[in-house]
């Protein structure tokens, strides 16, 4: 068994994720207020918040734990599966997956632009540790939205067809 070390809290890592953790509700409001006045993202018309807000503060602390833990595969597994399931809800509550994609958009501008403020917080990290985490953060978003689009696409397949492509053995 081994032992997954977290970063250094005075690392760039460790630091982003605290001031990540630190603005977390900020972040999920935020995005909940982008997400409902997006005119493009019709489902959230008849959703209260918490069906809004779905799983995206497990992802978030997904996000965190990655910065935390760089490289985890418990992390990286729990990751997608909260994706996964971020996927297959939008799916049943009746989203596009075009519109699925649209609330990761958002998602990635604010923490753009929290990763910015962060970056002007503390210049003294050199521009290959702000570009690594950079690349983490981005990483991150993209995996999470492959995972919830292939979820989301999966969960529109009748048993049948999931059976007939492999995804679901006999």
């Amino acid at each position: 068994m081994t032992t997954e070390l977290e970063a250094d809290p005075n690392s760039i890592n460790g630091g982003l994720a605290d001031y990540l953790g630190t603005q977390k509700e900020a972040i999920l409001t935020e995005w909940r207020e982008r997400v409902r006045a997006d005119k493009k993202i019709l489902a959230t018309r008849s959703l209260n918040t918490a069906a809004i807000t779905n799983h995206l503060p497990e992802i978030f602390d997904d996000l965190v734990g990655t910065l935390r833990r760089y490289g985890s595969t418990t992390v990286a597994e729990q990751t997608t599966k909260n994706a996964e399931e971020h996927g297959s809800t939008r799916q049943r509550q009746g989203y596009e997956l075009s519109e699925v994609l649209r609330e990761l958009m958002h998602l990635r501008a604010i923490l753009i632009y929290h990763l910015r403020h962060f970056e002007d917080l503390h210049p003294d990290f050199s521009m290959a540790a702000r570009l690594f985490v950079a690349i983490t953060l981005h990483r991150f978003l993209d995996e999470m939205a492959i995972d919830a689009a292939e979820e989301f696409l999966w969960s529109k397949l009748s048993l049948q067809d999931q059976i007939h492509q492999g995804r679901i053995k006999w």
